[in-house]
This record gives C-alpha cells, structure tokens and sequence, in this order.
C-alpha cells in the first residue's frame, strides 16, 4: 500500500533507550501477567504497546505509574520503600512479612503501650531496689554474722 500524498522516503525514528526504568518496568509486567491482560489494565491498544515494547514510542507518566502499581509498587517514594509492595491486599516488606491495614492503624498504639509500659518497668525496679536494701538492712543473710 503506498500513501499518494507522501513525497519522502520512510525514514526509520530513532529507538528510544528501552533500558530506562519504565519500559523495565513494562516487561516485567508482561512477563507476570500476560500481554493481552496488560492492554486491558492499561486500557491501551495493541500498536501502542508495540510501540512501547520496541522502543518507538514513549511510555507516558501516569501509564509508567499505572504499570508501577499494577507491579505492586508504591510509586513517588523515590526509593524509600524500596524492596515494599502491595499484593493480596496487604503491604509486603523486603523481609517477606505482610501487614494488613488494620496492623498499620494500630502501630502508633502499640508503640504508645510499649513507651508506658517502659516507664512502669523503670517505676517498679526503683521500687525493688528500694526494697531489696530495707530487706538487707533487716534480715541479713543466712550465712552472714548479724551486725551489732
């Protein structure tokens, strides 16, 4: 099929660097879940994806964010939860432990209880010691010679 109002010979665009993080990204989310479910989580058309893949065309932002969620990742951090992801509607850290939502709603409590019960660990050894020391003073040990 030739274009009649074309008057220059098809030059080939210069590829684009296929190495940079979105198209890494894009390939990893083909090869975890399938091309045809990857046009449709995109809502792209086969062509664009071709274009993506190839290095003909650019991935735009909010796709490159879109990839990055649907690859469980928590895109805008800039690497501060690198190695965290979401999957199966809990939050995964790089150790492979999950958290569900309701564990992440209670951490500041759990971290006010621990703080309290810090303090009344402090409270009662003083006490102990205080203790220890009157019960020293009245009942000596047994193999110890009473003071007098």
């Amino acid at each position: 099929m030739t274009f009649r109002y074309r008057t220059r010979q098809h030059v080939a665009l210069p590829l684009l660097d296929v190495n940079q993080k979105p198209w890494r990204d894009l390939n990893t989310l083909i090869d975890r879940i399938g091309e045809r479910a990857v046009l449709r989580a995109l809502n792209i058309h086969e062509k664009t994806l071709y274009r993506w893949v190839t290095g003909r065309g650019q991935i735009p932002g909010r796709q490159h964010v879109a990839i990055q969620v649907l690859l469980g990742e928590i895109p805008g951090t800039e690497g501060a939860w690198s190695g965290w992801f979401f999957k199966d509607g809990k939050l995964w850290s790089p150790e492979n432990v999950s958290y569900t939502a309701g564990q992440l709603r209670a951490a500041h409590f759990d971290a006010d209880r621990i703080s309290t019960l810090s303090r009344e660990v402090t409270a009662l050894r003083v006490k102990l010691a205080i203790a220890e020391q009157a019960l020293d003073r009245f009942a000596p040990a047994a193999n110890e010679r009473k003071r007098a």
